[in-house]
Order: structure tokens, then C-alpha cells, then sequence
């Protein structure tokens, strides 16, 4: 049986596999630049290769930024 993986409070999302998780559990996520945080928290409701949806309709790029549970 497979464990299945649960996302910590802090833990950087870097995976597809970690945006996955996010979407599913509906866990707020932070998205920082340059140690700042540039929105609000908010729930991931899509990705790609290139950017996040965030709930509240903004699209952030991932190479530019950091996402944080």
C-alpha cells in the first residue's frame, strides 16, 4: 500500500506532484518574491510548466517566484 503524502506548513512546492497535492487538499499557499509575499494567500486551482492559477484568478509564474504551504 502506498503512503500518501501530506503537505507540511513551510514545506516550499517545487513538483507537479506538490501543486497536485495542493489542489486536492485545497491548502492555502503563500507566493513569495524575493522573500516577499506578492498576494494574499490563497488555494492553487491550476498549473503548467510555466505558471500557478491562483483561487482569486491570478496566474504567477513559477520560475519567477516561490509557492509555500
Amino acid at each position: 500500500m502506498q503512503e500518501k503524502i501530506k503537505l507540511k506548513a513551510g514545506q516550499k512546492l517545487i513538483t507537479n506532484k506538490d501543486f497536485e497535492i495542493a489542489i486536492a487538499e485545497k491548502v492555502s499557499v503563500k507566493a513569495m518574491q524575493n522573500g516577499m509575499q506578492i498576494r494574499p494567500a490563497s488555494t492553487v486551482t491550476g498549473y503548467n510548466d510555466d505558471s500557478i492559477r491562483m483561487s482569486d484568478g491570478s496566474i504567477i509564474h513559477r520560475a519567477a517566484n516561490s509557492f509555500f504551504v
